[in-house]
């Protein structure tokens, strides 16, 4: 009975210690493990305008920027104005138009967002940065 129950007391230590759970992608996106690959902060951005537009015109949802946002990384600027939008935040804009069909330059951003802008690690030998952004809030403009 006694090696029984520390069998069982062993088994629940291991249990609780080597739990997968805190393994986990954070549910607020605070560590960037939310949207699944390697991406790493770059700040939050906060009640940016922005255009949206996504399938079937494009393959993903992505939001442009009004003003080109600039980030650094090893050690050169990189503009973008345009960023992905995270998987796990997709739900936020169910409800939202898109606002153009084309590659061309939008001429309306009638949306406000609030998120975590993420890009890509870099890579060994080329490193050509990608932005996506995890939405934290999404509002139209009147």
């Amino acid at each position: 009975m006694k090696r029984k129950m520390i069998s069982c007391a062993s088994a629940l230590f291991f249990l609780t210690v080597f739990s997968c759970e805190r393994d986990k992608p954070d549910p607020e996106c605070r560590d960037a493990s939310c949207c699944g690959y390697p991406w790493e902060y770059v700040r939050y951005i906060q009640d940016e305008l922005v255009s949206l537009t996504g399938p079937p015109y494009f393959p993903v949802y992505y939001v442009r920027f009004k003003k080109q946002l600039s980030t650094y990384a090893g050690g050169a600027e990189f503009p973008r104005g345009q960023a992905s939008i995270c998987q796990k935040s997709l739900y936020k804009i169910e409800g939202f138009p898109l606002t153009h069909k084309s590659k061309a330059t939008p001429d309306s951003f009638p949306y406000r967002v609030s998120g975590k802008l993420l890009i890509s690690e870099s890579g060994d030998i080329v490193y050509l940065p990608y932005f996506i952004l995890y939405i934290d809030k999404i509002e139209k403009i009147n």
